[in-house]
C-alpha cells in the first residue's frame, strides 16, 4: 500500500479533518482515523492537497472524465480532474431508487471513455460498485477507484481501490481490530 506525504496527514490533523483514536464505523468496520467528511474540503489548500495526490496516482493513465459517486465527492472529483493533464471531465451520478444512476445526458462523457471513480469517503462500496456497473453498461472504460477513505473491500468491481489514507489509519473488521485487541473501546463514527 502506498504511503502518503506526511505533510498531507499533518495538514488534515492541523486543521482538525483528521482525528485519530479508535472508530467504530456503522457499516461494522473499525477504524484508527476519522475524517470529518463535512469540512473535508472547506479548506482551500488542504483539498487541493489531498486531490493533487489522488490526480498524481492517475495521472499517466489519461483519465479522460472523473465520475463522483456522490455529493460529498463532487468537490473532490472537481479538484481531481484539474489537476490531471489533460484535464478531465467531471461527470455527477444522482441518487435513484437504485441508490444511484448516471442521467442519459452525459453518455457522450461517459461512452468510450477513460474513467475514474471517486468519492470522499467509500463505506460499504455498494454505491462505487454500482457506479461501476453503470459506467461499463455506458460503455466506459474504468482505470481506477479513488477515494480519502475507504472502510469497504481493497477491491471493488474489479478495481483496487486508491485510498489516500489507509496506509496511515488502519481499517479492519471489528472481530480483527487491533484497538480492540489492545483493551482501547471504540467511539461510534457518525458515518
Amino acid at each position: 500500500m502506498p504511503t502518503i506525504d506526511p505533510r498531507v496527514v499533518a495538514d488534515l490533523k492541523r486543521k482538525h479533518l483528521l482525528t485519530e483514536g479508535h472508530w467504530a464505523f456503522r457499516h461494522g468496520k473499525h477504524g484508527g482515523g476519522l475524517i470529518d467528511r463535512d469540512h473535508l474540503l472547506s479548506d482551500p489548500v488542504v483539498a487541493s492537497h489531498v486531490a493533487y495526490v489522488i490526480a498524481k496516482t492517475f495521472f499517466v493513465n489519461q483519465v479522460e472524465t472523473v465520475i463522483a459517486a456522490s455529493i460529498c465527492g463532487a468537490g473532490l472529483a472537481q479538484l481531481v480532474a484539474g489537476f490531471l493533464d489533460p484535464k478531465a471531465k467531471v461527470v455527477f451520478a444522482t441518487r435513484d431508487d437504485d441508490g444511484v444512476a448516471l442521467a442519459a445526458a452525459i453518455d457522450d462523457l461517459v461512452r468510450g471513455k477513460r474513467l475514474l471513480l471517486v468519492d470522499s469517503i467509500i463505506d460499504t462500496g455498494e454505491t462505487i460498485s454500482r457506479l461501476a456497473a453503470l459506467a461499463e453498461e455506458r460503455g466506459g472504460d474504468i482505470l481506477g477507484i479513488a477515494t480519502v477513505l475507504n472502510l469497504a473491500d481493497p477491491e471493488i468491481a474489479g478495481q483496487p481501490v486508491f485510498a489516500l489514507l489507509n496506509a496511515h489509519v488502519a481499517v479492519s473488521a471489528a472481530s480483527a481490530c487491533p484497538l480492540c485487541a489492545s483493551g482501547s473501546a471504540a467511539e461510534p463514527a457518525p458515518y
